[in-house]
């Protein structure tokens, strides 16, 4: 999936099981044939996932896993 990089945030907070939460959101603009001008989604990175060398307004590419979880990413 190709989309427009326009946002990114660290996460390290600890969830109410106690489990320490550690990654980044990256925040994504994409055409959709269902809204009139761009889609956006927030996307979770867990750690060991790494946003590849590249700044807001990038055009990259995004690969799923088959649980929808976001798996790697490339800059296109």
């Amino acid at each position: 999936m190709q989309v427009k990089l326009v946002g990114i945030q660290q996460v390290n907070f600890t969830n109410n099981n106690g489990e320490t939460i550690n990654g980044t959101n990256i925040f994504c603009a994409f055409k959709d044939e269902n809204v009139e001008g761009h889609r956006t989604e927030k996307f979770f990175l867990k750690d060991g996932i790494e946003l590849p060398d590249c700044k807001i307004n990038d055009t990259i590419e995004i690969s799923f896993n088959m649980k929808g979880k976001v798996e790697m990413i490339y800059k296109a």
